[in-house]
């Protein structure tokens, strides 16, 4: 071995779950180094959640110290983090993947009993594992419920897709829907291989039953899909331009084909109007960009003249997060990479499409957004650093700090949370559940490999409504 003494090797291989006899590679050597360096505390053998109260949550950077654009919380929340478990492998021998780390960039989903569902992935193309977890109120520990590979009968010499993307749904508090999203985009000698595209899987809570329904999409990845769960509706889109429509009562595809005249719905945000079961999203086949309808019903696309809201001096946008519902002023509040705006759908009409402005930063992702209960308020926590939980108030327009976390993590334990994709809040609206793309790194420019559950329990002072 030209890196690695054999007994370091073997040291090496217990730490990291790494098949004896398959080198790490020289980057993973140097990732795993790092890692051990900077996990001050051993936060990844914690089994249980590590809880912490501190004032420093509620300390403003520098940069922001004189913004006086945002409300300041008074009393610092209780914040629980676990590293997710069963990232096994931790470390890898295989280059054969555009990032090699494990990672989250599914949604947060919760069920209406109020258990939070989220996964992590290590984005192989070959012998991908992929974890779905639950996190039930007052749990001590972050749990792996589905090992979704094996769900799948994905055999290890096998090209499969490498993570979830999209945002599950759980039907009547027990049938979790899913699909499956590509981690190294797929060529020919995969399709010569029989990869046919995501495949579409539920997960019976009560009985631990999985099922595989296949590919119901050829040759596409479904990068993004909700579920309604209301009418029992899977819809999805993707990066290779299909569309899916799969009725979850009976079995079947309603629609599986491009949408029509040349549009092409984007791939990372589709907001389901749970009144009138309708799909909304983006179509970007030319510039402006516009919004888009979908009816389940009866498979009808339609495209309006209302634009995607673009950041001044900027040549485009994609939508991200919203909220599930309307707040309390009858919008959805949606993201771009940027801005914020309050949308209204109106039937078959153009919708009612109105700018708030910055999110947070300008090019701040927000990738989910939760409502709380009686909806005055819109949670967020945008991607960058330093970067709060955010607490827009949609009566007064005003947006609150509820905390700075990444500046305590890192240096208490070591552990950078960098991005942030799956958000959710609890059916009565004390807590938040975050799964964070973080790891511990000697600087905070690293932001994946260890991702993490965060539960962020708000103050009943920070959340009259």
């Amino acid at each position: 071995m030209s890196t690695l003494k054999y007994v370091s090797f073997l040291s090496g291989c217990l730490l990291a779950g790494v098949v004896l006899g398959q080198e790490l590679t020289d980057s993973e050597v140097k990732r795993r180094a790092m890692n051990d360096a900077s996990d001050k505390l051993s936060l990844r053998k914690k089994t249980e959640f590590v809880v912490d109260k501190s004032d420093l949550f509620l300390k403003v950077p520098e940069k922001y110290a004189a913004d006086t654009g945002f409300d300041r919380a008074k009393v610092a929340p209780t914040c629980k983090l676990q590293i997710c478990p069963n990232l096994v492998p931790e470390h890898f021998s295989s280059s054969n993947q555009y990032m090699a780390c494990w990672a989250n960039w599914a949604y947060v989903a919760r069920s209406d009993d109020n258990r939070f569902f989220m996964a992590a992935s290590d984005h192989l193309a070959v012998g991908c594992d992929i974890n779905v977890y639950i996190y039930e109120p007052g749990a001590k520990e972050l749990r792996k419920l589905i090992d979704v590979d094996e769900l799948l009968g994905w055999k290890k010499d096998q090209y499969t897709d490498g993570k979830l993307h999209g945002y599950m749904g759980i039907i009547s508090n027990e049938i979790l829907w899913a699909a499956t999203h590509f981690g190294v985009e797929p060529d020919a000698k995969w399709y010569a291989a029989g990869y046919k595209g995501s495949w579409l899987f539920t997960y019976n809570l009560k009985t631990g039953e999985g099922k595989n329904w296949g590919n119901p999409l050829p040759s596409n990845s479904l990068s993004c899909f909700t579920v309604d769960t209301k009418r029992g509706r899977f819809i999805g889109t993707g990066e290779m331009g299909g569309f899916l429509n799969w009725d979850c009562n009976t079995k079947q595809v309603k629609y599986a084909a491009k949408p029509p005249n040349g549009w092409k719905w984007a791939a990372r945000s589709m907001l389901l109007d749970p009144e009138t079961g309708m799909l909304w999203g983006q179509e970007q086949s030319q510039e402006p960009a516009r919004f888009i309808s979908f009816n389940p019903a009866d498979n009808q696309f339609k495209r309006y003249e209302a634009l995607i809201p673009v950041p001044e001096g900027a040549k485009g946008a994609l939508l991200r997060g919203h909220t599930e519902r309307p707040a309390q002023d009858g919008f959805f509040y949606w993201a771009t990479q940027a801005l914020m705006f309050r949308f209204k759908p109106q039937g078959d009409k153009e919708p009612v499409v109105q700018v708030i402005g910055k999110s947070w930063d300008e090019g701040r992702d927000t990738l989910q957004m939760a409502l709380s209960p009686k909806g005055r308020y819109v949670y967020y926590y945008s991607k960058g650093d330093p970067t709060p939980v955010v607490q827009y108030d949609v009566t007064t327009g005003r947006r609150k700090a509820l905390c700075w976390l990444q500046d305590y993590y890192f240096d208490k334990y070591g552990y950078f949370m960098g991005e942030v994709y799956g958000f959710n809040i609890s059916t009565d609206g004390s807590f938040l559940v975050a799964c964070m793309n973080g790891t511990f790194a000697n600087s905070r420019s690293y932001a994946f490999g260890h991702p993490a559950c965060l539960v962020i329990e708000i103050p009943q002072e920070e959340r009259q409504e």
